[in-house]
């Protein structure tokens, strides 16, 4: 793996003990918990102490994942933000010795920037969304440091929030990958295709749905998944019956990031057909996880996903034109896992949870100066 000369400056700085608070929304660990785990591990090797602040119940993947302290905290009404939970949560941070605030990602940028407010700490913003540039603004002219997942949203962030762009940092999500492409690895098998997010855009989905059902017709032996829920799911539920597709789909419904990798596992192909502001942490996860993506064109915020190299793009909505990648794929098992391998190698390159887990480290300390020697 290359390294910049930032990561040599990080490596060789001193480990003065740096004791920071992870702010989490009610879905922080659902989305994140495969970026969050690896980072929390290697943290403890780079003298960063940390405490979760997670809403309680949370929602999805509870984040005991990570090996540090959880705290339960209740989300708070954007009225009540000062009384009813601002000054509790003072109390906790001040109580655990917390030097440094870290917004895990944009859902809690007001929380976080109205508890440093309070508490007189710095503090650190994540960013996963385009729509950060603008919903985050305030708050993110605040923080010591932003990371950005990408550098669209980075770019986003200078342009639209207004912030200095040597405060705009560039942490790619880390993700452990595996070495070599799973797909198609049992030919005695059924074909298995997922796809997978929100099922909110009926169009885009019912675009996959006549892409399996002309499949089915040309007698590829496939099983499809569906993965996710929304406001489209008894619409395409229905649809699906009209196309005869009871036997071969499967809707698996929404499933936390965490168990997306052992779906993979035994994926052959995934494919998201809908575009997203978000990062794309699906399509990353199968990337890593060594299966080839099919992903709708014009995903602006997930910089990774690129046509030919780590995935093969179509026109969302299109079933013809996806039909006809897909099949590329089906009918060619070697140039399927060779568009497989070369997304493991860029996700090898750009999205190490080692590379994060040191510049992390780093960002804190520079939030968080040493204290002075004394004469």
């Amino acid at each position: 793996m290359s390294q910049t000369p930032e990561d040599e400056l990080y490596r060789q700085e001193a480990r003065h003990p740096v004791r920071a608070a992870w702010i989490a929304g009610a879905e922080t660990f659902d989305r994140f918990g495969r970026v969050l785990q690896p980072l929390a591990v290697g943290l403890v090797d780079e003298a960063v102490d940390v405490v979760i602040f997670s809403p309680a119940p949370a929602a999805g993947e509870e984040p005991a994942c990570v090996p540090y302290e959880v705290v339960p905290y209740r989300p708070p009404r954007w009225w009540r933000r000062r009384s009813g939970t601002i000054v509790p949560l003072v109390d906790q941070l001040r109580d655990r010795k917390v030097e440094l605030l870290w917004g895990l990602d944009g859902s809690v940028a007001a929380l976080t920037h109205a508890l440093s407010r309070a508490a007189g700490m710095s503090y650190l913003l994540s960013c996963y969304s385009l729509a950060d540039a603008w919903r985050v603004a305030e708050a993110a002219r605040g923080a010591s440091c932003l990371l950005a997942a990408s550098e669209p949203i980075r770019d986003a962030l200078v342009a639209r929030a207004g912030c200095p762009a040597d405060k705009v940092r560039l942490m790619r999500p880390g993700v452990y990958h595996v070495q070599q492409p799973t797909c198609f690895a049992q030919p005695d098998r059924s074909v298995a295709i997922v796809a997978g997010g929100p099922l909110n855009d009926f169009a885009a989905f019912h675009s996959v749905l006549l892409c399996f059902a002309e499949l089915v017709v040309r007698k590829y032996d496939c099983v499809f998944f569906l993965l996710g829920g929304g406001r489209a799911e008894r619409r395409l539920r229905r649809r699906a019956g009209q196309l005869d597709l009871n036997r071969q789909l499967t809707f698996a419904g929404r499933r936390p990031m965490q168990q997306l990798t052992g779906i993979f596992k035994a994926a052959d192909v995934y494919i998201s057909p809908t575009t997203s502001d978000r990062i794309d942490m699906p399509s990353l996860l199968a990337m890593a996880a060594g299966v080839p993506v099919l992903a709708a064109a014009d995903q602006e915020a997930s910089d990774f996903l690129q046509d030919g190299r780590t995935a093969m793009f179509f026109s969302p909505g299109d079933p013809a034109e996806l039909t006809v990648k897909l099949t590329s794929l089906l009918d060619d098992s070697a140039s399927a896992r060779a568009l497989a391998q070369s997304a493991i190698e860029y996700v090898h390159a750009n999205h190490s949870p080692a590379v994060n887990v040191t510049a992390l480290a780093h960002f804190c300390r520079e939030a968080v100066p040493a204290a002075a020697e004394p004469t």
